[in-house]
């Protein structure tokens, strides 16, 4: 018997142009029978969608914008619901090329036999948000060690000064194959076993991290998550906060166009690293101490003292548990 694969993705807004496109592509490959859409009250018309693949393409809508934590967990939930042997989650503007269908299927097996098929999921490769490997940084150096913030760590920090000096700009091949601890949900194939074993994203975290959260409850566990970087997936629009716009993390937050994104990654993060990532208490204050101090430099010779304020008050919501949908930024 044929197994069945289910691409669960959120859009909101008017996106259509894109879901179009990952909708056509996907269905294209005999592997994906069903593409479910959850609707934070999008604005385009969706339903065109169904008429166009009645028995593929199912729409889920919802009745405002509860950002892409709950969309995902009403998504999988749908699937799940079905006969579907797998779940590929996607972003909306995500396209799936033949290499990463069939490579994900084939090493999603091979890895299932070895491990469980509740214990492993793959990932596809997008150079903007894996830009580190897109790059060359060697693995140990990809990989954020425990106990970092916002993704810095003292321990890395002498590696980072030598790659940034002339001499130091050594860039290697990426490898084909790298295990991650977490990873966004675009891109991410599992057996529904998984994620029947893993649960559904946390609501409250609203939009941003939750994907970093949500993964790192299979590692977290005794699972395995692999990057595949031979598995492309296209990407049709690039995200807000990719190393591509700016030259650094203390600027991707202070320079960023949207005060809500800035917010909402910034206070998902700090809850994240002191309340899931934080192996030894004294090195996390160490870290975020180190990163304030950096962060404030910046906000200094950038004169983004606004921004600054906006910033630290997410790291404060975060670091006390006050999550869920912002007052100050809500979902349109």
């Amino acid at each position: 018997m044929t197994s069945k694969t289910s691409v669960v993705t959120v859009t909101y807004g008017d996106r259509l142009p894109y879901l179009q496109q990952l909708i056509e592509r996907a269905l294209s490959f005999d592997d994906i029978s069903e593409v479910v859409v959850v609707s934070n009250a999008s604005l385009a018309p969706l339903d065109q969608l169904v008429r166009r693949w009645p028995d593929q393409v199912r729409v889920i809508e919802l009745a405002e914008n509860t950002g892409s934590a709950n969309g995902y967990a009403v998504g999988l939930e749908a699937a799940l619901a079905t006969d579907a042997d797998f779940v590929w989650m996607m972003d909306d503007d995500n396209m799936p090329t033949s290499a990463a269908v069939s490579i994900l299927h084939r090493e999603l097996a091979r890895l299932a036999n070895l491990l469980g098929a509740d214990r492993v999921a793959v990932l596809g490769y997008r150079a903007t948000q894996q830009a580190d490997i897109a790059q060359g940084i060697p693995t140990r150096y990809v990989r954020q060690p425990r106990s970092s913030y916002f993704g810095f760590h003292v321990a890395h920090l002498p590696y980072k000064i030598w790659r940034r000096l002339p001499w130091g700009k050594r860039a290697s091949s990426p490898p084909r194959s790298i295990s991650l601890p977490f990873a966004p949900y675009g891109g991410m194939l599992a057996h529904r076993s998984l994620y029947e074993r893993i649960g559904l994203p946390l609501k409250e975290l609203v939009l941003y991290v939750d994907d970093t959260e949500y993964t790192r409850r299979i590692t977290a566990s005794g699972g395995r998550l692999f990057l595949f970087t031979d598995a492309v997936i296209e990407e049709l629009e690039q995200s807000w906060n990719t190393k591509q716009r700016t030259r650094n993390i203390y600027e991707t937050f202070l320079l960023g166009e949207s005060d809500f994104r800035a917010y909402y990654t910034a206070r998902n993060q700090a809850w994240f690293d002191k309340n899931v990532w934080a192996a030894s208490p004294r090195l996390h204050r160490i870290n975020r101490a180190i990163f304030l101090t950096l962060l404030r430099l910046v906000a200094r010779l950038r004169n983004c003292r606004e921004r600054l304020a906006l910033i630290e008050q997410a790291i404060n919501d975060g670091e006390r548990g006050a999550l869920g949908m912002s007052k100050t930024f809500p979902l349109r």
